[in-house]
Formats: C-alpha cells, structure tokens, sequence
C-alpha cells in the first residue's frame, strides 16, 4: 500500500492533486485541510478510492505532530510500499509593503507558508524512518520564492525559507542508507482562489497587481488540473536529487 498526505485539499490545487490521486491503485490518501471537501469524498467513494479527510487548521502548531500520526494510524511503515507528503496549503497574504502589514498577519502567513510545512515533514521523517519503500516529501514553493515582489515581503520570505529548508533537510537524507526525497517545486502561475485575491487586492499595495489581472484575461493561468499533473510527475520521478528546488516550467511535458 502507498500512503500520500496533502495539505490544503480542499479546493484549488489542493483538490486538483487529489482529484489525480483517486486513480493511484492500492493508496491511501489523507486530505488535511480546514473544510471537508464533500464531492471529492463522493467521487473518491464512487471510484473505490481510500480518501480520508481531517479538519484541521494548521495555524496550531501543537497539534501537527499529532496530525501525521493520524495519517500513519494502523499503519505498519516497514510494509509500506511508498510514503509520500505534498506540504501544499499556503497563503499570499498579507499583499502590502511591509510597513502596512501588521504583526499578525506576518505571522499566519510565514505559519502557513513555513513553520507547519516544516513541522509537518520533521514529523514524517520520524514516521518514516523504518519505512523501505519510495518516500518523498514535495513542497509547493513559489516563483516567489526566488524573486522579491513589491507587496509579498512575508510571502516572499516564507517561500524563500521553505526551499532553504528543502535544501538543508536533502543534505541530511542523501547520505542516509534509505532517504527521504524532499524536493521544493514551484508550480507556475495557477488559476486559483489565490490569484482571484492577488487580483482582488488595492492596486496601491501590490505593484504588479496590473499584470496579474492580465495573466488572467489573456488566459495565461495553468488550470489546477494541469499544474497538479505536473506537480505529481515530479514527486514521482525519483532521478531528482533530495534536496532539489524545481520549476515545472522548466521540466519536460
């Protein structure tokens, strides 16, 4: 049996990687999100697919240890064929330069882009660790991540941190006698609930809020389905070196 984790399922590419799951034979998928996703349960039930769904807001740290192990209840590791943790849930709040955000905003924001992303693999590492199947941990990074926006300090940052922490997590597995691959992959521009706030936001907090509301109108926002395909393909394709920071612009169809 495979076991793969996704955070942020509910909706947008969350649910678009879900979705793409189902079809995974002999899997078990554990949706982690605020809100149940109520036709992706009927489709998984309608499709003889194992989809498990926990509410929960990753803003509690405390409770995030305790959230893996739920995905890992009545499991053996040792006999799993493949374990697999897609960190995906994020936000783009807050969109203002940084002398406008306050103090709580930042810090939901690097909570979710960073610190539960974090947590949350520390924890699968340590479930894992008898584990001798494939197992990977795949970050949703960012553009972003790599290049600073006017208007996205704490995203920027954030996503910045999550692929150093990619970097720093792959040099400890590569030399362990059966690693975790942990890959950091920024997905392009994708046509979610996140873009329709990017498109949403005073123009006189966001710079480049001008060509968002192009990329959309000229139709050059990947559909989920689309970018989660990509996403998948490589979490799955084992020739990436842990510790790799990808782009799916630049991988091959």
């Amino acid at each position: 049996m495979k076991l793969i984790i996704v955070t942020g399922a509910s909706q947008g590419l969350g649910e678009a990687l879900v979705r793409r799951l189902l079809d995974q034979p002999d899997t078990r998928i554990a949706a982690i999100s605020r809100q149940e996703n109520a036709q992706l349960l009927a489709e998984a039930a309608n499709r003889q697919a194992t989809l498990e769904w926990i509410a929960y807001d990753l803003l509690h740290t405390a409770g995030l240890e305790q959230l893996i192990g739920w995905a890992f209840r009545d499991v053996k590791p040792q006999e799993l064929e493949a374990a697999y943790l897609i960190n995906n849930a994020g936000i783009v709040q807050p969109i203002a330069p940084a002398d406008r955000c306050d103090a709580e905003e930042i810090a939901r924001g690097v909570q979710l882009n960073l610190i539960a992303p974090m947590v949350l693999t520390a924890a699968f590492l340590r479930h894992t660790a008898d584990c001798n199947g494939d197992k990977a941990v795949l970050n949703v990074s960012s553009g972003a991540a790599r290049n600073p926006y006017e208007g996205w300090s704490s995203y920027c940052s954030a996503k910045a941190g999550l692929d150093m922490f990619t970097r720093a997590v792959g040099l400890e597995q590569a030399n362990r006698t059966n690693p975790v691959r942990i890959l950091s992959v920024a997905p392009g521009v994708v046509d979610t609930g996140m873009q329709q706030a990017i498109r949403s936001t005073d123009p006189s907090n966001f710079a480049q809020h001008a060509r968002f509301v192009a990329l959309k109108e000229q139709g050059g926002l990947q559909s989920p389905d689309t970018a989660a395909g990509k996403l998948l393909k490589a979490l799955f394709d084992r020739t990436h070196a842990t510790g790799s920071l990808l782009d799916v612009r630049t991988l091959g169809d």
